[in-house]
């Protein structure tokens, strides 16, 4: 298929479809340019490394990690635990994901650092 008759066959969709469609061809776009060349891509976020022993003290790439989130936090506010959850998870997809004990210590940490506080399934900001 050429880029002319994707075109043509793209101009009789909806506007939802068509969103969707620039959605999927970003994705699929930023997939090929990672798989062609792996180490050369320029992330803003940091990366977290899955396997790293645990340790009781944080590393520099935790609290790096902790500073995005907060700096992030700050404009999204979710109001909800689960909300606050898949925020953090959705900031961290293209970077390969992000375990769910690592979601839970960013969030105890944010608690401990007064950026927020849990009420059952509330997050409240302080």
């Amino acid at each position: 298929m050429s880029y002319d008759v994707i075109r043509l066959a793209a101009d009789k969709l909806t506007y939802r479809e068509k969103l969707k469609l620039s959605q999927y061809l970003i994705q699929a776009a930023i997939k090929e340019e990672e798989d062609l060349n792996p180490t050369a891509r320029n992330i803003s976020a940091p990366k977290i490394e899955k396997s790293e022993p645990r340790s009781k003290a944080e590393t520099p790439s935790d609290l790096d990690v902790i500073s995005y989130v907060k700096e992030r936090l700050v404009k999204s506010k979710p109001s909800k635990k689960q909300s606050l959850i898949n925020f953090i998870a959705a900031m961290f997809q293209f970077q390969g994901g992000i375990e769910e004990s690592k979601i839970d210590t960013i969030i105890r940490r944010l608690e401990k650092d007064g950026v927020l506080t849990i009420s059952g399934a509330r997050v409240i900001y302080t």
